[in-house]
């Protein structure tokens, strides 16, 4: 089984590896890390990943296209054609399509969700529609054989679910008790439906600095 994730420079490598952690647990599970140049790809907490395969040598049919998110990068990602146009080719080989926190913008901008219900963080999931999508607020959201999810920390969410397709409950709910997947937040304000209203201000003007709504929008609008 291949796995194939595309990495971006400044991606936020918690989508990443928080899908990616529990997938690698399925028995002859491979990995392969693309982006538009081979070599190092920073992230936006600093650890430096590889790419071992660019747009034009990567494995052309994956069980499972992986496109994480991240802020501003991901936003600046969708206005290059280069990279859309490849998330667009590699989706309608991959057997599942998954995208993590902003990385459902990725897919939706190459066309890939148009009719289907998809998750996103919940800063730019309304934006979801302009690219023909489905908004469905919930944390990990199956449509067919698309999977996509919430922010960041939904990416351990995201990697479970899909064991559980890919492999079988059994051992979705083996690798779930490995990892020790039983989060308890210590301040219990991840997302606006439980948060205080001060943190959620907060919170949507650091995003609407980095991801603004009209702009995502008026990408979808140049399609």
């Amino acid at each position: 089984m291949l796995i194939q994730s595309l990495i971006y420079h400044d991606f936020t490598l918690i989508d990443l590896v928080g899908a990616l952690q529990p997938l690698a647990m399925i028995p002859g599970a491979k990995t392969e890390f693309v982006a538009k140049v081979e070599g190092p790809i920073s992230t936006d907490s600093g650890v430096v990943m590889v790419a071992n395969r660019n747009f034009k040598n990567a494995s052309q049919q994956p069980d499972v296209l992986l496109v994480p998110g991240a802020g501003k990068p991901s936003i600046d990602i969708l206005e290059d054609k280069e990279s859309i146009d490849f998330v667009a080719l590699q989706g309608e080989r991959a057997g599942w399509l998954v995208g993590v926190c902003t990385g459902p913008l990725l897919l939706a901008k190459a066309g890939l969700l148009k009719g289907y219900r998809a998750a996103a963080h919940w800063a730019v999931i309304d934006t979801l529609d302009a690219f023909g999508a489905i908004p469905v607020h919930e944390r990990v959201v199956i449509d067919r054989n698309r999977c996509t999810g919430g922010g960041m920390t939904a990416g351990v969410d995201i990697g479970l679910t899909m064991v559980g397709q890919l492999a079988g409950k059994e051992l979705g709910q083996m690798t779930e008790m490995i990892l020790e997947y039983n989060p308890e937040p210590p301040f219990k304000t991840g997302h606006p439906t439980i948060s205080d209203q001060a943190t959620i201000e907060k919170a949507k003007q650091m995003f609407e600095s980095i991801a603004p709504e009209d702009r995502i929008r008026s990408i979808a609008g140049t399609e």
